[in-house]
């Protein structure tokens, strides 16, 4: 489980964001939902606050080592991850 004395600034701003993420991760669609996010294709958003777009850097970085080095579990939880555990530390 998610330490939970730490809540990131999209899960406090954007819960459909982080729905969505937690229903594509680790699978297809990911990357390309996390590079939509990082990209204005429509032109007539605001953008986010420098605090989510590192936040949304991180996942799309953590996203690509994982997918380059150790694909999580199908249905693993992001945080069960290796990669992720070793964050902590």
């Amino acid at each position: 489980m998610p330490d939970s004395q730490y809540t990131s600034e999209i899960e406090k701003n954007f819960p459909r964001i982080v729905e969505k993420l937690t229903m594509l991760w680790g699978h297809e669609g990911v990357g390309a939902f996390l590079g939509h996010l990082l990209i204005d294709d429509r032109g007539d958003r605001q953008g986010f606050t420098s605090d989510i777009m590192a936040e949304i850097m991180f996942l799309t970085n953590l996203h690509e080592d994982m997918e380059n080095d150790k694909a999580p579990v199908t249905g693993q939880a992001i945080w069960e991850n290796p990669l992720v555990k070793n964050l902590k530390n």
